[in-house]
């Protein structure tokens, strides 16, 4: 009895196996078909792909970003370009002429640019250059191969070197340019003559350092 009921749990577990088997073989060789059904599809896509030209994607320009426009840059004073200084002096007819390097305040500018630059330095130049009698102050020619420039000057066209005033009750002194200070004096106003405070009121226009020197020195006397 005990036989005979060993016997059917073996048959029952064997088949049991048997069908666990079946099962598990018919489920992979699905998977694997479709596995290869799939894997030829992609194959043929990636074909495709590779025989059939990718156009290249154009961006179109927004409407509203700035595109930038090359333009032809001007001649410019480069730092090699030949710098000429030419200095003529009416008063004795002479020119001197210097090639030298262009200053650094030059370099970069354009023609008109320089023409702006030396109308300025016109308009307010230094205390030297006024009482040197710089009258003038041109521009020859321009490229960025060589730039020459002219000052000419005349000592005659210097009315006078020095300005003789009364300021906060003392003879003060400025330069020909009115606005640069000579000599502040410790000559009081008070103890003048009457024609000399009249003068001195006005404002006495001066040549020279010797004829400043005698007109203070006798206001002290």
């Amino acid at each position: 009895m005990r036989l005979k009921t060993a016997s059917i749990y073996l048959l029952i577990f064997l088949s049991q196996a048997v069908m666990f088997s079946v099962c598990y073989y018919l489920s992979y060789e699905h998977a694997l078909n479709d596995f290869n059904k799939k894997a030829i599809v992609r194959n043929d896509n990636y074909v495709a792909l590779e025989q059939k030209p990718v156009p290249t994607q154009v961006l179109a320009a927004d409407d509203n970003q700035t595109q930038e426009v090359a333009k032809q840059p001007s001649d410019t004073i480069l730092p090699t370009t030949k710098y000429v200084l030419e200095t003529f002096d009416r008063k004795t007819n002479t020119l001197n002429t210097e090639e030298l390097n262009p200053p650094a305040y030059l370099v970069g500018l354009t023609k008109e640019e320089v023409v702006d630059y030396l109308s300025d330095y016109m308009k307010d130049m230094s205390l030297s250059e006024h009482n040197k009698g710089l009258i003038s102050f041109e521009l020859l020619n321009f490229s960025s191969d060589r730039v020459i420039l002219r000052k000419t000057y005349d000592e005659d066209s210097v009315a006078f070197r020095f300005l003789v005033v009364v300021e906060d009750g003392y003879v003060v002194v400025y330069y020909s340019d009115l606005k640069s200070i000579f000599n502040y004096t410790h000559i009081e106003a008070k103890n003048l003559s009457e024609d000399d405070r009249i003068k001195l009121s006005q404002g006495i226009y001066i040549k020279s350092e010797d004829e400043l020197y005698s007109l203070l020195e006798s206001y002290s006397s």
